[in-house]
């Protein structure tokens, strides 16, 4: 009977536990956030430069969800947030794995959340298909706007939501009253999110056009036409980069439109590539991961890793991170493509892994969450 009332106790706490709603706590309002918007940033370059992390891939860290992720994981002030497919947008502590609630978007929440202060933004699939933006001190729903199949990872800059839809619309909204501030419209589809370069929003199309409008009006400024379709995310340092869906990589000057260079690979590019000084670092669905030459495009090292790899490659300091469909995770060397250490998840890994420059956060599409870093004695102790 002790047996089934302690059963029991553990069932009602754990019930209890995915039952907390979130609330933000009003100190972590107005601070800097790390990795807050899908790659990153609003470049989307998919790479911590100035990164602690020790090159381990112990586990400090796992949390089960029991629901796959729909739009890309974001940090903010060491929060992991991650939007689940029942309905569900869960917050979880970077550093323990701790549950610290959730709330309810009223849909899939396919765009992930984007914050600033203390208002979340997020976009719901069809049939929903809203822009939500909510007050996360008390989770009401400040405004809403009709937005039909919004784009996974919108960007906020010069105080407006910068969101894209597969229909071939690009919006920008007020971020405090919800108002359309400018909406640009092309013919073609967007299947992945816009970026900034400082001076211009760039957005991708499926046909393989690279659109470039002003933040202020959203006028076309220029536009870039690629020779085959694109379903991989641009990035950007100093430069555009993009892959197709045959393998060709380009390299995109935006400042005039030209094409510096490209370079061909063996496969499609589903996900972004990583890009930080001399190196481009991108996977494909051949099995590969590869490094290339920003200066001209030359492949400088390639790792097989035998399965797809469809979601965006991770550049921590020295160490290049992915995972493939296989549910295989790796940890190289970016130097020169080594491989550090392999990690067998449970499902396969969909959407990119995110890093606070400390620890590496990775989710599965069986709705394992881990967090991989260097376990100090006192986390061996805690966890073992």
């Amino acid at each position: 009977m002790r047996k089934y009332i302690l059963l029991l106790i553990v069932i009602f706490i754990i019930i209890a536990g995915c039952g907390k709603k979130y609330s933000l706590d009003k100190d972590l309002i107005n601070i800097s956030s790390e990795w807050a918007y899908y790659r990153g940033d609003i470049a989307s370059s998919g790479a911590v430069v100035s990164a602690e992390f020790g090159g381990k891939l112990d586990i400090i860290w796992e949390f089960k969800s029991n629901d796959k992720p729909v739009g890309p994981l974001t940090i903010y002030n060491g929060t992991l947030i991650y939007p689940g497919a029942r309905n569900r947008i869960k917050f979880i502590s970077a550093d323990s794995g701790k549950y610290q609630g959730y709330i309810k978007p009223r849909g899939v929440a396919q765009t992930g959340l984007v914050i600033s202060d203390s208002l979340g933004y997020f976009a719901t699939a069809p049939q929903k298909s809203k822009l939500r933006c909510v007050n996360l001190l008390n989770r009401k729903t400040l405004w809403k706007k009709e937005v039909k199949d919004a784009v996974g990872g919108s960007i906020i800059i010069e105080e407006k939501i910068i969101l894209s839809s597969a229909e071939g619309r690009l919006f920008a909204f007020d971020k405090i009253t919800g108002e359309i501030l400018w909406e640009f419209k092309s013919k073609q589809r967007f299947t992945t999110p816009p970026l900034f370069d400082g001076t211009a929003i760039w957005q991708v199309s499926e046909e393989g056009t690279l659109f470039a409008v002003a933040p202020e009006d959203g006028k076309e400024i220029r536009n870039v036409i690629l020779q085959n379709p694109v379903v991989a995310s641009l990035v950007f340092d100093r430069f555009l980069y993009v892959c197709d869906i045959k393998g060709v990589v380009y390299k995109v000057d935006t400042s005039d439109g030209h094409i510096v260079w490209q370079s061909e690979t063996d496969g499609a590019s589903w996900g972004a590539a990583a890009v930080s000084r001399n190196s481009l670092i991108i996977g494909h669905s051949g099995g590969e991961v590869l490094s290339l030459s920003v200066d001209d495009g030359k492949i400088q090292w390639r790792f097989d890793a035998v399965d797809v790899v469809s979601a965006s490659v991770l550049k921590v300091g020295r160490y290049v991170a992915f995972g493939s469909k296989a549910g295989d995770f790796f940890l190289l060397e970016a130097s020169d493509g080594s491989l550090v250490e392999k990690r067998k998840l449970r499902g396969a890994v969909s959407t990119a892994p995110i890093s606070n420059g400390q620890y590496i956060y990775v989710a599965t599409d069986k709705g394992m969450i881990t967090c991989f870093g260097v376990r100090n004695d006192r986390q061996k102790q805690t966890n073992e």
